[in-house]
This record gives structure tokens, C-alpha cells and sequence, in this order.
């Protein structure tokens, strides 16, 4: 069969035509690429339509009609999931047949289900059921429940169906050009309310492919790419460190840069650990520290202290490890007093990337039911606050004027607006990515 998978992040990633430009076009989504290559290996075509490629929705009803598949695969998270139906809507009018998964989908399959456009709802994770059912899904349920594989049983991501050259010339504030990301698990073992449990409902149990197999998908990707820097994009690496060191033993050789994400109990309690990753080539740890106050880490489920916070930035600074600082501001019932200590937190720590964030309540997880329930919610269009970046409001009672006064503490930044080209790009201050947005394009805010 002929099938097309279809991309709709633009939202998220800089609009249409942004492949290529937009930083955040480092990161693929691993779920179409894992989906394409379990397609492929039983036989069918596969190719993708990517919204960040093209002009305008013309454009991409061309496409989509020009591809003349037999089936479409939409995938969605919360914040595109009107494009995701703009593309549906598409697929319906020519004629074809549409499955929508990923993130959303997963969490909110009824609720889904309500929009005519989509033919068939994906729950879950595809790789072991989808290749069975997609050459007869007029005998399927609408709602379709996928199976967990086991991930050592799937091929290594097919990353063919991107424009590789433009993610790979894709310019970083961060990052090394070329990079790349990898998987190595998926779902994590802990239980912050900001998250849980809709991250279980996406993918289950949490788990792990061999380091084998994670290390061999890596050495693929530098013979293919010659990649500079690696994120491994697990949502937690580091949840099992018996299974870090085994890795860290067989990268070695590799004697590459890379990224991945950690948490400050984990460094705190096992700095052998982070300092074996940083002999073999971690560069940065991205850590949530998400609240410098304690009552906060609570409601938040952290499962951390805030003096494990401090401790775990002078661990890292120790080591030579670069500190992406992962906090949120905006809590439900966060006082003004107790954001402060999360200001104050990262003033101390002095972390080479702070990244703020505005509590966002995600669908499906315990503090969105929380918001829901006392009325915090100040839309039900899920591309409202779908994203957790500092641009606008996310819930009633906060004084988000006064937060971002606070968050962006370098005074020195007061960037609200800057042109490439044409094009006016308007941003809240962002730390150290708007100063090299600043000096990349050379532009006077």
C-alpha cells in the first residue's frame, strides 16, 4: 500500500517554510520515523508530507493530492491538533482515508472521535499493531488501541522520509551543527502531576531498548550524518543508572558530544555516574528543576528537595557539565513570594541555558483535572495553551505580566520585537537564545 504520513507542527516550529530556519527543527518527530520504518519493513511505500516545508494550505493540498496515497497517518500533539484537522478535512475531500495517533489522540480518544474528519483514532503506540491492520481498516474499531512492543524488536528509526539537509544545516543557540536526536527508552518511572498520567496513557509502561541497540543505532547515525552533537531525547535517561554506565562504556569510542535530560535527586545521588558521562562526552544535562520552593515541588510531585536542586547545579558546574535549566512559574496556587524563590534559585545556580516556562495543564494529566475543577482553565482550544513557552496567559489568577518581569532576569534584555528580512519575529525575552538570535541575524531591536 501507499501510505503518507503527515507532519503538522507547524505551530510549534516556526509556521510554514520553516524547515531549515527555525531552531527547533533540530528535533524529528521519532514517532512518524519509528512508524515508517515498521511500514516499510512489511512492504509498503511510505513517504511524508512535512507542513514546515511548504508555502500556505494551497500548497499543502497539492501535496496531499499529488501523493495519492492510499491511507494518510496524521499525527498530533495538543498544540497542532487544528492542523492536524485542517489536514483531515483535506484527506476527506479528495476522497481518502485518514488515521490521526500520537500524543493527543492517546489521551483523548472520545473526545477525538467527536470530529467527523478523522476516520480512524489511534491510541497509543503503533509500531506492533498498525502494520496489521492498515491494508483492511473498514474492519476495524474507529478507535483503535495499539499494542506495546518491545523495543528491541523494531528497526532503528527511518529517518530517510525527512529533508535530512535541512535539519542537519539547521542552526542551534545551543547545539553543535549538525545534530541529531535518538531515543533510548520510553515513559518514565516517576510521577509528576504536570505530566502524569497522561505520559503512561502514550506509552506505557517505561522501558528500554539494549545499549546494544541504542549504540548501533548511534554509530549508523555517524556514518550516515557525521553528526556533531547528539540529544538522546529521552524524556529521563538517566532513571536507570546501572544501564547509563553500561552506555557509557560502549560510547567511549564514539568520543562524541551529546545531551540528554536528567533530574537533581539522580545527580546528587550517583555523581559517579555523571562524572563517568562526562569522561565519554556528555556536554549538558537538561535538568527540571521546576520550583525553588518546596511546597511547589510538592503539589508538583517532583519527588526532589530544593537543596537537591542547589547541590546538583554545583555537582554539575563541578564537573564541567553545562546546565540547561528546565522551571516553571505560574503554579496554581503559587504565591508571588514562592515564585521568587524559584527566581532567586536560578540567579544562584547561574545555569548557562535557564529555560522558563508557564505552568502549561496539559490534557490528561492530574493538575489539568485540578485546574478544570476549580475553573483555571481559560480555554478548551487546545492550541491555546498547548505550549509551555512564556508567551501569554496558560491560567486565571496569575499575574503573568509581573512573572515575566521576574523570569527574564537579565535586565539588559528587553526585546519584544526584531526583523529578518521581511519577516517580524516578536518573542519574549529568552535568555541567551534571543542575545544569538541577536547576533546571528544582526538586527537592532
Amino acid at each position: 500500500m501507499r501510505v503518507t504520513l503527515v507532519f503538522p507542527g507547524i505551530r510549534e516550529y516556526g509556521g510554514f517554510k520553516s524547515l531549515g530556519a527555525h531552531p527547533e527543527c533540530v528535533y524529528v518527530n521519532h514517532g512518524l520515523g519509528m512508524i515508517s520504518a515498521v511500514l516499510k519493513k512489511a512492504g509498503h511505500r511510505v513517504n511524508l508530507i512535512d507542513l514546515r516545508e511548504y508555502e500556505d494550505w494551497t500548497h499543502v493540498r497539492r501535496k496531499i493530492e499529488e501523493s495519492n496515497a492510499d491511507v494518510y497517518g496524521v499525527t498530533s500533539q495538543t498544540l497542532d491538533y487544528h492542523e492536524a484537522k485542517e489536514c483531515a478535512r483535506i484527506i476527506k475531500s479528495i476522497g481518502k482515508t485518514s488515521i490521526v495517533g500520537g500524543p493527543h489522540p492517546s489521551i483523548c480518544p472520545e473526545e477525538v472521535a467527536d470530529d467527523t474528519d478523522f476516520d480512524h483514532i489511534f491510541v497509543g503506540e503503533a509500531e506492533e499493531t498498525l502494520p496489521n491492520i492498515i491494508e483492511n481498516l473498514s474492519d476495524q474499531d474507529r478507535i483503535v488501541i495499539g499494542e506495546h512492543p518491545d523495543l528491541d524488536d523494531l528497526p532503528f528509526e527511518d529517518r530517510s522520509i525527512w529533508n535530512m539537509d535541512a535539519i542537519l544545516r539547521t542552526r542551534h543557540p545551543v547545539f553543535k551543527q549538525p545534530v541529531l536526536t535518538v531515543l533510548g527508552g520510553r515513559g518514565c518511572l516517576f510521577n509528576c502531576s504536570f505530566c502524569k498520567p497522561g505520559e503512561d496513557l502514550i506509552f506505557g509502561p517505561f522501558r528500554t531498548r539494549s545499549v546494544d541497540s541504542l549504540i548501533e543505532e548511534i554509530k549508523e547515525l555517524v556514518r550516515k550524518y557525521n553528526y556533531r552533537e547528539l540529544i538522546i531525547d529521552d524524556d529521563c535517561f538517566t532513571q536507570n543508572t546501572d544501564y547509563v554506565m553500561e552506555f557509557c562504556d560502549k560510547y567511549e569510542k564514539i568520543k562524541r558530544p551529546f545531551t540528554c535530560q536528567s533530574r537533581a535527586d539522580t545527580i546528587c545521588r550517583h555523581q559517579d555516574v555523571f562524572k563517568r558521562m562526562k569522561e565519554v562526552g556528555l556536554r549538558m544535562l537538561l535538568i527540571g528543576f521546576e520550583s525553588g520552593n518546596q511546597r511547589i515541588l510538592n503539589i508538583l510531585r517532583k519527588g526532589t528537595k530544593v537543596e537537591q536542586n542547589y547541590r546538583a547545579a554545583e555537582i554539575c558546574h563541578g564537573l564541567g557539565i553545562e546546565i540547561w535549566a528546565n522551571y516553571m512559574l505560574g503554579i496554581p496556587t503559587e504565591t508571588k513570594e514562592e515564585a521568587m524563590d524559584t527566581i532567586k534559585m536560578i540567579r544562584t545556580i547561574k545555569p548557562q541555558w535557564p529555560s522558563p516556562a508557564f505552568f502549561t495543564p496539559i490534557v490528561g494529566t492530574d493538575l489539568y483535572d485540578y485546574c478544570k475543577k476549580n475553573d483555571l482553565i481559560i480555554s478548551d482550544d487546545p492550541a491555546v495553551i498547548g505550549t509551555r513557552a512564556p508567551t501569554g496567559p496558560k491560567i486565571k489568577g496569575i499575574d503573568y505580566d509581573w512573572l515575566s518581569r521576574q523570569a527574564f532576569y537579565d535586565n539588559s534584555l528587553k526585546v519584544r520585537s526584531f526583523e529578518i528580512g521581511a519577516r517580524v519575529l516578536r518573542l519574549v525575552p529568552y535568555g541567551n537564545e534571543v542575545k544569538w538570535l541577536i547576533r546571528k541575524y544582526l538586527v537592532k531591536s
